[in-house]
Order: structure tokens, then C-alpha cells, then sequence
């Protein structure tokens, strides 16, 4: 049986996702195969919109190209900020929360991720500009603490797709006397798991 991490749904929910009704009974490998195809769609979501949708606390590092502004990955929350000023490879400047602000201010309040940090005019550092990795942040990455809810019902019609894939392994599900049915092979081609997707307010324009 596969275990299930950082999954956008659940076994439960793919189940009831299969059959509605409860009446469907289900065996041990069955349902390891459920679980091993919701795990394979929350990370094929990770890759496809480049962010992940579940809090990771993480040490990252970035160059700055300005002093005064630092574009970051999807940030939920910094523990820590600092900065390696004379290219040392030492961070000894730790600055203050009153040093810093994370942008866009509005983030939290509507559901999304911080992207980049400014400094404050009236406090006491600017970033090192030019100097490789020499802004350590320390805080909780993610796009969110709980996948949304585009993102879940994303995840179950991908999972429910790739489960049934082992009654079609070649695309196809039938017999030629009793019909056969094409099944859509290419993932992106799916026009409501990409349209779910697309909903996500992803980070597309700074590079990670």
C-alpha cells in the first residue's frame, strides 16, 4: 500500500468519486491502487502549475537584483530573514520584522502566497544586490496550507482517470463485438482539469 503524502484528496473521496452510492465493495490492492493514483495527481498538479498547495517549513536562498526588492517563491510565512552582505558565505545580518514587509500585502486575506519581500525605508538593511544566494529566508513555502478547492476537485477527476487506466492500458476499453471506447490519453487535453487548474492564481513570471 502506497502512503498517501501531502495528497489534494483523499481515499475516501476518491471512493465515493467511483461510486457514489456506497454500494461498490472494494479490495485491498484496489484501493492501494487509488491511493498510489491520488498521489501521482497531486504531484503531477505540483509540476504542472510549477507551486504546491501544502505548507512546507524550508530554508531557501536567492540572489537579489535590487536593493530594495526580492522577488521569492510561493511564501506563507518567514521565521527568518537574512542576508550574506559581503559575499562570505556567511548570513551574519539578521534583520528585524520591522525591516521588511511581504508583498502583496493582501495575500493572506485572499487566499494566495506571498512573492516577494521589500524592504522598509526606515529600517536598518537592503538586500545585497549581485551577491549569489545572499538572502537566506527561512519560512513556511506553499501556496497554501490546504490545497483549494479547484485543486482538490482536480485532483480526484485525475486520480479517478488514472485509476480506471488499468482497464485501458493502451486508451482503449472494450471489445471490438462489444464496442470499443477510446479513452483520452493525454492528460492536458482534459478540458476540466486543466480549466480547474487554471483558476489558481500560480507564479509564472519569476523563474525559481
Amino acid at each position: 500500500s502506497v502512503t498517501v503524502t501531502n495528497g489534494y484528496a483523499t481515499l475516501a473521496e476518491l471512493m465515493a468519486q467511483i461510486d457514489a452510492t456506497g454500494a461498490a465493495s472494494f479490495t485491498a490492492d484496489e484501493m492501494a491502487g487509488m491511493e498510489t493514483a491520488i498521489e501521482a495527481a497531486s504531484r503531477w498538479i505540483d509540476a504542472q502549475t510549477g507551486t504546491r498547495f501544502y505548507a512546507a517549513s524550508e530554508t531557501r536562498y536567492y540572489t537579489a537584483d535590487w536593493s530594495d526588492l526580492l522577488y521569492i517563491d510561493d511564501l506563507l510565512s518567514v521565521t527568518t530573514l537574512a542576508t550574506d552582505d559581503d559575499e562570505d558565505g556567511t548570513y551574519e545580518t539578521t534583520w528585524a520584522v520591522t525591516d521588511y514587509v511581504l508583498e502583496p500585502r493582501n495575500a493572506a486575506l485572499n487566499g494566495k502566497p506571498y512573492r516577494q519581500i521589500r524592504y522598509t525605508p526606515n529600517g536598518d538593511y537592503s538586500f545585497p544586490r549581485g551577491v549569489r544566494d545572499g538572502v537566506k529566508v527561512v519560512g513556511s513555502f506553499g501556496y497554501a496550507s490546504a490545497a483549494p478547492p479547484v485543486v482538490e476537485q482536480a485532483c480526484l477527476l485525475l486520480a479517478h482517470r488514472l485509476w480506471r487506466r488499468k482497464d485501458a492500458i493502451f486508451g482503449v476499453a472494450g471489445t471490438p463485438a462489444l464496442g470499443v471506447q477510446v479513452v483520452q490519453a493525454k492528460i492536458t487535453a482534459d478540458a476540466d482539469i486543466m480549466a480547474l487548474l487554471s483558476a489558481v492564481d500560480v507564479n509564472r513570471i519569476w523563474p525559481r
